[in-house]
């Protein structure tokens, strides 16, 4: 191990504890486990009932243990090559913590940076999201709330896709929901991003959804964060359990709460939907062989055939699902 590390001195064998910081709110320890492993260690209270869900990521291990001093919440390091990267992240997990008003918050506060990273480590970025992905998360985040109140939280957060990189945004048993945002004073087409968002998927029906998202300024409108907290709260009243989830979903498209999105603030009309069947105006897979990555628009003046009212989809999703 390095000598300028924050592990160094420390013993392997029994674990091996330093405090990070004696003026810090909470318990954070650098520690060396039995194995010789390094490790971020919390010291808590109390295990978070019911314990939430956590990142799986191929070189840490991440996991809630009673010892005898009491529970504790560890990020341990599996590969020692990656030392210097380890530091970094636990640093970062330690100063998202601090902020949490209470030892609940910040043990939800360091799981949700510990997502993060694991979103950056599948190939993600930490940069705020642009304004159109914003507006594409915020009309995501409004299907979905109409989608938790047809089907229920749990399977509606299930069916969210998209941000895992799903051709389909939204994937249930027997449908698929495709969310388009546009600009409500545009001209009136919505852009498809590739020949598979619209192509039919065996046994199940396809849906689109297109809502107007729209920019606006101070006091009107919420901001992204506004959005994200309506659902959370929601959760937090239905079943706390599934608010990690909600975060891995998150992180997954690029959000960070502690990221500052206060310059942009939104307004969201209802959502239309539409039924994508055989003769609807679309470019789908299969395409011709050598030719992949299709862009292109759809004009919504031609979708109209297909309109459907929500009231009918939601009874065929609920009638099968």
């Amino acid at each position: 191990m390095l000598s300028d590390t924050p592990w160094s001195g420390l013993e392997s064998g029994a674990i091996d504890t330093r405090r990070v910081d004696a003026a810090a709110k909470w318990g954070w320890f650098w520690a060396v486990m039995p194995r010789a492993d390094v490790a971020l260690v919390l010291q808590l209270a109390s295990l978070p009932k019911p314990l939430p869900d956590l990142p799986k990521l191929k070189s840490l291990e991440i996991r809630f243990q009673t010892l005898p001093g009491g529970p504790i919440l560890y990020i341990r390091l599996k590969e020692g090559s990656q030392l210097e990267l380890f530091e970094t992240l636990c640093r970062d997990v330690i100063n998202a913590g601090e902020q949490g008003a209470s030892e609940a918050e910040a043990v939800e506060r360091a799981i949700g940076r510990t997502f993060r990273w694991h979103y950056l480590l599948r190939g993600g970025k930490l940069d705020l999201l642009s304004e159109e992905e914003q507006k594409g998360l915020i009309g995501e985040i409004e299907v979905l709330k109409i989608l938790m109140a047809a089907i229920g939280p749990k399977a509606a957060i299930a069916a969210w896709t998209g941000p895992s990189g799903a051709p389909k945004d939204f994937e249930m048993t027997a449908d698929c929901l495709e969310v388009k945002a546009r600009r409500g004073a545009s001209q009136p087409f919505v852009k498809i991003s590739n020949e598979h968002q619209l192509a039919d998927v065996p046994d199940r029906r396809l849906w689109l959804a297109v809502l107007a998202v729209d920019k606006v300024q101070q006091p009107h409108g919420k901001t992204l964060p506004d959005f994200v907290s309506v659902v959370k709260a929601e959760l937090e009243e239905f079943d706390p359990s599934l608010i990690q989830e909600w975060d891995l979903r998150l992180a997954d498209a690029g959000f960070d709460a502690m990221d500052d999105y206060s310059p942009w603030r939104w307004i969201v009309s209802k959502p239309e939907f539409y039924q994508v069947e055989s003769d609807f105006p679309r470019i789908a897979a299969p395409v011709p062989l050598g030719v992949s990555g299709v862009t292109y628009a759809i004009e919504l003046s031609a979708c109209k055939p297909f309109t459907v009212e929500w009231e009918t989809m939601r009874s065929l999703i609920k009638d099968v699902d």
